[in-house]
């Protein structure tokens, strides 16, 4: 849809201008993650949605836990690369990285102990699928058909519950561009596993793998996916898991520590 003739429309809530303002820049990656693109089409108030504490439970906000989340993945390469920009210091309201015997080694506060787990792993759910639906719209000119109104329930409004997988190497070989791990960027077609339809998509970012539903879809739909795309994975990954809290995911990239090891 091409909105540089007529009033805006926010991707999210679909309100447009006077109705809505556009004066903020929405970082479609979060700019603590080093993100540097951002999406026009996306309204202050949805912005300031996913980026306050107090829209979600006044702990974190949607953003703060899509970044707690890959923030370790970020370091770790970081710390294996000379880098070119000056990125700031490591900052985690859960976790730390302490230096011991000339190995990094991943530390948990409290604070994340003692955090809703289902909670954060939900808000970290709607991070993801902001991230994503922001650079569909942003890269694709895509977002306003009907079919993807399950993501903006889901993500903006908090209404409903949608799968995410996260699919497990069986090695921890990754590509990643030269200055990559300083500004991330999302992929939706970089590898050639990436398996994608109609209803399901999935995406690249920072080493990790996803796969989610873009629109409704049945139980035969979703079996076919999995199938489809574990058949495609077959030689790259291990399984894939539907993620119910954040330590389903491989945030600290364990699995490129493993393959150093048997090397």
């Amino acid at each position: 849809m091409d909105n540089s003739k007529t009033n805006k429309i926010c991707l999210w809530c679909l309100e447009t201008e006077p109705n809505v303002t556009f004066k903020k820049k929405a970082h479609t990656i979060p700019k603590s993650l080093g993100g540097q693109n951002f999406n026009k089409n996306v309204c202050d108030s949805c912005n300031y949605h996913f980026g306050n504490k107090d829209t979600h439970n006044g702990k974190y906000s949607i953003e703060v836990a899509l970044k707690e989340t890959f923030n370790i993945s970020r370091k770790m390469f970081l710390l294996s690369g000379v880098q070119k920009r000056k990125v700031g210091e490591f900052k985690s309201q859960f976790f730390e990285i302490k230096e011991r015997n000339g190995k990094q080694r991943l530390s948990i506060r409290p604070s994340f102990m003692f955090a809703s787990q289902s909670e954060l792993c939900r808000a970290f759910k709607r991070g993801l699928y902001k991230m994503y639906f922001e650079e569909l719209n942003r890269q694709n000119d895509k977002g306003y058909e009907l079919d993807y109104n399950i993501i903006r329930q889901f993500a903006r409004f908090n209404d409903g519950d949608l799968p995410i997988y996260y699919f497990k190497r069986r090695v921890g070989i990754m590509m990643l561009l030269k200055r990559e791990p300083e500004t991330p960027i999302l992929y939706f077609d970089r590898m050639t596993y990436l398996y994608s339809n109609e209803k399901f998509a999935e995406i690249e970012f920072l080493g990790h793998i996803f796969g989610f539903p873009i629109s409704n879809f049945t139980r035969e739909d979703f079996d076919n996916y999995i199938q489809s795309s574990l058949e495609l994975k077959k030689d790259h990954f291990i399984e894939a898991v539907n993620i119910k809290k954040l330590t389903d995911v491989d945030i600290s990239l364990s699995i490129m520590n493993d393959s150093r090891n048997k090397v």
